[in-house]
C-alpha cells in the first residue's frame, strides 16, 4: 500500500472516531482548558503589543467544539476567526457555541489553501501531531507562508518522537481510529528553524490524562514561534 492510501486511511480513521466521540472528548479535554488559555492569552498579548488595535486573522487548526479558545477569540471584534476540523460533528457542535462570524471549515487542514501572508497567527493546540509525521513537516511550512511578517504560531507536540502510535478504542470508541505521531522536541524545533521561525516559548508541559479510570502523566512540547 502506497504512503499516499495509508495516509488517506488515517484521515478516514480519524474522521470516523471524532464523529463518534465528539461529547466524550469535549468533557475530557476540560482538564487542559486553563493551559490552552494560558498559552493563548501569551500569544495573543504578543500580536496585541505589535497590532495596537488593528483587526487581526487568526487560524485555528483542530478547533474541535470551539470551547473554550475559539470562543474566546470570537469574542473580540477586532480579530476574524477562522476555525478548522476535520470532523463533521465537532463542526456541528462548533456552531452551536459560536457566533456566526467565525469562519468554520470541515475537512483535513492539509486540504486549505490561503494566501501567502493572510494571518497574523495561527493556533493548533492538539491537533498537528494527528498528522502523519511527513504532512506535519508540510503543514508546518504552509502555515509559514500563511503568516505574515512578525506572525506567531503556537502549537503543541509530542515531547518524544515515534512514528506511529494508533488506539481503534480511544475514549470508548468503536469507529475508526485516532493515530499520532511527532518527532519529538529537538527534531520539531530543527524543523521549526529550519523553515525560518523564530522560538519565543519552547518548553514541555506535562497533562494528567485519565481514560477508562487511569491516569497517566503526557509530556507535551509547546512552542511559540514568529516568523
Amino acid at each position: 500500500m502506497s504512503e499516499a492510501i495509508d495516509n488517506h486511511q488515517i484521515k478516514d480513521d480519524i474522521k470516523k472516531a471524532y464523529d463518534e466521540i465528539a461529547e466524550v472528548y469535549l468533557n475530557w479535554t476540560q482538564p487542559s482548558y486553563e493551559r490552552r488559555l494560558s498559552y493563548l492569552d501569551i500569544m495573543l498579548r504578543s500580536i496585541d503589543s505589535a497590532k495596537k488595535n488593528c483587526g487581526i486573522n487568526i487560524l485555528e487548526l483542530g478547533c474541535g467544539a470551539g470551547v473554550p479558545c475559539t470562543q474566546l477569540l470570537a469574542s473580540r471584534e477586532d480579530i476574524n476567526v477562522t476555525a478548522n476540523d476535520i470532523s463533521d460533528t465537532q463542526i456541528a457542535m462548533a456552531k452551536e457555541r459560536l457566533p456566526e462570524s467565525v469562519n468554520l471549515i470541515p475537512g483535513d487542514m492539509m486540504e486549505l489553501e490561503f494566501s501567502r501572508g493572510h494571518f497574523d497567527a495561527v493556533m493548533a493546540m492538539y491537533s498537528i501531531f494527528h498528522l502523519p509525521r511527513n504532512e506535519q513537516t508540510t503543514i508546518l511550512r504552509r502555515i509559514y507562508d500563511w503568516l505574515k511578517p512578525g506572525g506567531r504560531l503556537l502549537a503543541n507536540f509530542p515531547e518524544t518522537g515515534f512514528a506511529s502510535a494508533s488506539d481503534k478504542s480511544w475514549l470508548g470508541g468503536t469507529k475508526g481510529a485516532m493515530h499520532w505521531s511527532g518527532w519529538g522536541r529537538n527534531e520539531t524545533r530543527r524543523l521549526l528553524t529550519d523553515i525560518g521561525f523564530e522560538m519565543e516559548i519552547d518548553e514541555v508541559a506535562v497533562d494528567c490524562e485519565e481514560e477508562s479510570g487511569v491516569s497517566r502523566s503526557v509530556a507535551f512540547h509547546w512552542i511559540l514561534a514568529r516568523k
